[in-house]
């Protein structure tokens, strides 16, 4: 009876030291399905990341791409504004040349036709707008002066204005003659050979009173009063 106990308790041993060790082996095995799980579940996440990665990628170049396109077309058109400018510029600065060539016309033909004028109606070199000290270099100190009237001995009378400039010069003697060569004391007769056909004609009680315009525009005017058949008195001004 003794030796079935112990040969029972041997068995009994033997059986749980089995069950042990097939404990053991399913607990190993449980433990290294989990570290598959758990590796596969990081590569997952790992590609998953680099995939995410990837399309973040080419969203961001696309991005860049498109910006860059964005910034080409802008430059382009302005640089395509800045030549427009440009030619406007350039159109615009031709037709000022051209306006301002025509001014300088303009301006030139009014300064020939003033200058034309101030010749055919100068006495010795002056003429009216002159300074009374331009009349003085040329007449000489006057003899007489009084208010704004100056009378010179060649006979010349000049009329100044408030700013001393000759307003008219009148002669009244023979020293000093026009550009035509007329002078005081000639017969009227010399004066439609000297100027053609007076523009305008007033008769005075003893003789006649003739206008001539000069110039381009008839901006200026000689005077010649006769007296019995003689030119008496000669005036140079311009047109008012």
């Amino acid at each position: 009876m003794k030796k079935v106990l112990t040969a029972l308790m041997l068995a009994a041993m033997l059986i749980s030291a089995g069950c042990g060790n097939n404990a053991m082996d399913g607990a190993k095995k449980d433990a290294e399905e989990a570290a598959q799980k758990v590796e596969q579940t990081a590569n997952e996440a790992k590609d998953a990341a680099t995939a995410k990665a990837d399309e973040v990628k080419k969203d961001a170049e696309a991005k860049v791409d498109e910006v860059k396109d964005a910034a080409n077309q802008a430059t382009e058109e302005a640089s395509a504004k800045v030549d427009e400018a440009k030619d406007a510029a350039a159109q615009k600065a031709d037709e000022m040349k051209i306006e301002a060539e025509a001014k300088v016309g303009e301006i030139s033909e009014g300064a020939k036709a003033m200058r034309d004028s101030m010749d055919e109606i100068s006495f010795n070199g002056i003429v009216p707008g002159f300074s009374i000290d331009e009349v003085k270099e040329a007449y000489g100190e006057p003899v007489e002066t009084a208010g704004e009237v100056l009378t010179f001995m060649n006979g010349a009378i000049v009329n100044v204005d408030s700013n001393n400039n000759v307003k008219s010069i009148r002669l009244t003697t023979g020293e000093v003659e026009t550009p035509e060569g007329v002078a005081v004391g000639m017969s009227e007769y010399v004066l439609n050979d000297a100027y053609g056909t007076a523009d305008a004609v007033k008769k005075l009680a003893d003789g006649a009173e003739y206008e001539y315009h000069r110039g381009k525009d008839k901006v200026a005017k000689l005077v010649f009063k006769t007296r019995d058949g003689f030119i008496s008195e000669i005036e140079s001004e311009f047109n008012k």
